[in-house]
């Protein structure tokens, strides 16, 4: 399915900034529908505690590192990998140590994200979302090279949400 989405600012603290996608013709962004989701469901009140706080802490104290992240394909998820007991996967794109942009998820209930019927949808939108930008900026994201530019890439980002 094609989507036509904008980047619109979700949260702005000391080190990162949070940036969601806005599908055309949607009510909600990504993350607000994902907050939402979480924020009616009792079941997992603690698992999204947990995972705003982690939003809190990367944006306020750490700056988003690779390590505070899960990497599947070319999309991310929070909570870190570190992080026991949370099946919470919010769907990232993560595009310097001061940008990442928050996408939509669920509780994930199989090994893999593309297995899990919770998750699946959002997983391929946020990794298919992540191929586009990587695609937009003219380069891959193969590890090596992606570690050595992420600042250009951040500031060629910059460029187009502002």
């Amino acid at each position: 399915m094609n989507y036509f989405v904008t980047l619109r600012v979700f949260k702005t603290f000391k080190k990162v900034t949070y940036y969601t996608f806005l599908k055309e013709n949607d009510a909600y962004t990504e993350a607000d529908k994902f907050f939402n989701k979480c924020l009616t469901n009792d079941k997992i009140s603690e698992q999204t505690d947990e995972l705003v706080e982690w939003i809190r802490l990367i944006g306020e104290k750490y700056g988003a590192k690779e390590r505070y992240f899960r990497f599947e394909n070319e999309a991310g998820a929070l909570p870190p990998k570190f992080v026991e007991n949370n099946q919470l996967r919010l769907y990232i794109y993560r595009v310097n140590e001061g940008i990442v942009i928050l996408s939509n998820g669920g509780i994930k209930t199989k090994q893999t994200a593309q297995e899990c019927p919770n998750v699946k949808a959002h997983f391929r939108f946020a990794d298919k979302m992540s191929k586009q930008l990587n695609a937009l900026m003219g380069e891959r994201r193969d590890k090596n090279k992606w570690k050595h530019n992420h600042q250009h890439r951040g500031d060629r980002i910059n460029r187009l949400i502002q």
